[in-house]
């Protein structure tokens, strides 16, 4: 690095490469700094027998930087091309609805599509049905054979990838002049390709910047930002000279750190450093996880091949509202290394679904002595599906008070999104022959993870609603721009390397016309681009949303019995306790066994009503005949929040119709808060009813009562808790964990405070 530059980019992910490569056109003088390793003149890691070593950054500054945050793992790649490096080369518009919500003005798909145009023409993008050398792997075509026999045809496509399809393994030079090779279809282009057959950006938009002068420095990782004269210091480590110390000034900083670098060193300019003391508020709002989630599945019906081909090839939609929630996510196979595919074979439930120490020792004993190849009957059959889609956005990305990064992420509320995800791969691995899909990682170490990290440094159109303008600048310090994935304000629902680039594209455009006062100023290669027709647009979307899904959610149902007094009329429910107490109620009496059902245990708990549906029968003393009446489409909801200071209610409606043949409603509610006595058992238990004349709750009240669950009635309703849809048993023990877990937090939210 020289002492100063007019700009400073900061990384060279997909944000940063196409920084440095428009401001280096522009005539800036450009430096780029990558804390990463130059991979142009060496190859990827491959020691299958040290796996950690050269790929883990956090062991020796490896390809790959992981991030086990306490709720969310975020992962990340460190080398010079940033995510392009271990990307699946997957390049897919977001749909018209990604901009609809939370984008500063100006920004929409149509507003995008040439900078699309010119991102596709750098990356020279093309679907796998383009390749003329090697065809269409096994993998793809039995995903469309899949599709097609769930119904959901009319929802599949091939993706376009950034893939050079010349022949395989032969040299040739591409359009910038930098040498490429065919891709050979081996399955390792998320672990960096050695034949350098995916188009990384260190073979285009960082190539280009370099012809036009700008100094690229790898090994090198920035550790503060700091106002300096009319521009800014930018202060690093040199990893390759032992961590010395470095500086260097400029005009224009670009920060394009990825989502979560980005944002720790803004934090920590604000925080620690105090060197940026005036940076939004905001600053860390809006994290996405982009709905990422992966399954796996094993002994498909013929044999997948995972590893064959590139990653991915193939991508299905789905899109229905249900449950109270707006599913829009999308499915992609996914292929892998074939020693990576061996690894993950200890997931197979049938060998004991990761307590298989017995073959990994089997495994390390046959690697080390040479004796025997190690058995990998399975590893033909294996699929893994990926998926990500329109998750809430609402996570934090915050310094803790040692100074450690953190993530809050909300599990609980983007589990809806989360569980069909799962139901939509078990459904494509059913269709596939395969056992049941199951994530390992989540069921057993409850670990959720994201490879498309997003949010931190928000757009927006005002300071208070976001850290940069809509150009990517910061609020309050001219000269200073985010410019990667952080700036990005909700989840794409597809893979966002190709919307981050055409937003820097964007971006990068303006700030340029405005740094060089050429109004119009466009990237050279922009004559060059051409419309690219986007197969994502190209599917079907039927009105009533995709077809439902075969595999049902994991739902939880219970049965329940409570009895009571009731007078006719309106009274104080206060009167009627008094009465109680002194054994003065009136002898009418009201009984009623329910059973509560919550289909949808994820999207129930997730919902401010968290509601379920009640069936049974219900009996009045002067309202119904002798035997009861059946219960009508009653409604239930668990600790809905309203009663204060921190109460809930347990809401009960139970529609029938009396002996008279006139429609009732029983409507009822738990007071579930601190009466002063500390009585939990009490305010979960009793349940303030009213009888209603019709169906309605504007319904004149006909009858006054206190209904009460008795003790002697537990052993039958914690007898009768049943879980219904799909899970192995392990799941089926997690939802009634889930359950009470919840109810449990519920109670002590309510009754810790008022202690305290």
């Amino acid at each position: 690095m020289r002492p100063g530059y007019d700009a400073i980019v900061i990384g060279s992910g997909f944000g940063g490469s196409v920084a440095a490569c428009r401001l280096a056109q522009a005539g800036l003088k450009v430096g780029v700094i990558e804390r990463g390793r130059s991979y142009e003149n060496e190859p990827f890691p491959r020691d299958w027998d040290r796996p950690g070593r050269g790929l883990v950054w956090q062991a020796d500054r490896g390809l790959f930087d992981i991030r086990p945050f306490r709720h969310m793992t975020a992962v990340q790649a460190a080398g010079l091309g940033g995510g392009s490096l271990v990307y699946s080369s997957i390049q897919m518009r977001a749909p018209e609805w990604a901009f609809e919500q939370e984008w500063p003005r100006g920004f929409s798909r149509a507003a995008l599509n040439p900078y699309y145009d010119l991102a596709a023409y750098m990356l020279d993008i093309k679907p796998i049905t383009q390749s003329n050398h090697l065809g269409i792997p096994p993998k793809a075509r039995m995903m469309e054979k899949a599709a097609r026999s769930l119904g959901r045809a009319e929802q599949f496509c091939y993706p376009n990838l950034a893939l050079d399809f010349g022949p395989p393994g032969e040299a040739h030079r591409n359009k910038f002049g930098v040498e490429q090779k065919g891709c050979t279809y081996c399955g390792e282009c998320t672990l960096g390709c050695n034949e350098h057959a995916k188009n990384t950006l260190d073979l285009n938009y960082l190539a280009v910047a370099r012809q036009h002068g700008a100094d690229i420095t790898a090994n090198c990782e920035v550790t503060r930002i700091e106002q300096f004269n009319d521009g800014y210091r930018v202060r690093f480590k040199d990893h390759a000279g032992g961590d010395t110390p470095g500086e260097s000034t400029a005009r224009y900083v670009f920060v394009c750190g990825g989502a979560v670098n980005s944002t720790e060193l803004m934090l920590r300019c604000r925080d620690v450093y105090r060197t940026l003391p005036n940076l939004s508020r905001r600053l860390g709002d809006g994290y996405s996880a982009n709905g990422d989630f992966q399954a796996m599945a094993f002994h498909t019906e013929e044999p997948f091949k995972s590893t064959e081909g590139p990653i991915i090839a193939t991508a299905v939609i789905h899109s229905r509202h249900e449950a109270g929630f707006d599913n829009w996510f999308m499915l992609q196979e996914g292929g892998c290394a074939r020693e990576v595919a061996k690894a993950l074979q200890i997931a197979d439930p049938r060998r004991g679904l990761l307590f298989g120490g017995a073959d990994l020792v089997r495994a390390w004993y046959r690697r080390r002595t040479g004796k025997d190849e190690i058995p990998d009957p399975g590893i033909d059959r294996f699929v893994l599906l990926l998926m990500m889609g329109r998750d809430l956005a609402a996570g934090a990305m915050r310094l803790n008070r040692r100074g450690n990064m953190t993530i809050d992420w909300d599990t609980v509320a983007n589990r809806p999104l989360y569980d069909a995800e799962m139901r939509f791969a078990n459904d494509f691995a059913h269709a596939l022959g395969a056992d049941d899909a199951h994530d390992p990682l989540w069921q057993k170490f409850r670990v959720r993870g994201s490879v498309h990290n997003l949010g931190g440094c928000l757009m927006a159109d005002s300071p208070e609603a976001g850290v940069t303008d809509p150009t990517g600048e910061v609020y309050g310090y001219p000269g200073l721009f985010v410019l990667d994935s952080a700036i990005l304000p909700k989840s794409t629902g597809v893979n966002p390397a190709h919307t981050i680039t055409a937003v820097a594209e964007r971006n990068i455009e303006a700030t340029i016309r405005r740094i060089t006062l050429n109004e119009g100023w466009r990237a050279p290669e922009a004559a060059s681009a051409q419309p690219i027709i986007e197969p994502l647009s190209q599917l079907t979307i039927p009105e009533g949303g995709t077809a439902p899904m075969t595999t049902q959610p994991v739902g939880i149902t219970f049965t329940e019995t409570m009895r009571g007094h009731l007078v006719r009329g309106w009274a104080p429910h206060d009167d009627f306790r008094g009465a109680e107490r002194e054994g003065k109620a009136a002898s009418s009496i009201v009984e009623f066994t329910v059973t509560i059902s919550m289909p949808n245990l994820s999207a129930a708990l997730a919902s401010e009503e968290h509601p379920g549906i009640m069936s049974g029968t219900v009996r009045v003393d002067g309202f119904t005949p002798k035997g009861g009446s059946p219960v009508i489409d009653g409604v239930f909801n668990l600790f809905v929040k309203g009663a204060p200071p921190n109460g809930r209610h347990m809401i009960y409606m139970l529609p029938f119709i009396g002996a008279d043949g006139k429609p009732y409603l029983l409507d009822g509610y738990k007071d579930v808060r601190d009466h002063g006595r500390f009585d939990v058992w009490g305010a979960a238990t009793t349940l303030y009813t009213v009888i209603r004349e019709g169906h309605s709750r504007d319904g004149a009240v006909a009858a006054t009562g206190i209904v009460r669950f008795h003790l002697s009635d537990l052993p039958a309703m914690m007898a009768s808790f049943k879980v219904t849809g799909m899970g192995r048993p392990m799941e089926r023990i997690g939802a009634l964990a889930r359950f009470g877990g919840f109810s449990a937090a519920q109670i002590a939210e309510v009754f810790i405070p008022p202690l305290e």
